[in-house]
């Protein structure tokens, strides 16, 4: 598999920055269902996290 491939399924976002989004939008949701503390995060696209769709 050539490397323009593999980054077509895996992506290239680095491990670094894919753990710092898995760890943020667990907390809010927990946050949000647990603490009952709104979260911008889950409310649509954030600037913090452009990587990331939202699909409804």
């Amino acid at each position: 598999m050539s490397d323009e491939d593999l980054a077509g399924w895996v992506g290239t976002l680095s491990p670094a920055r894919a753990i710092r989004i898995q760890q943020a939008y667990p907390l809010a949701f927990f946050d949000l269902h647990l603490r009952h503390q709104r979260q911008p995060l889950l409310e649509g696209p954030s600037p913090a996290y452009p990587e990331v769709r939202i699909i409804a």
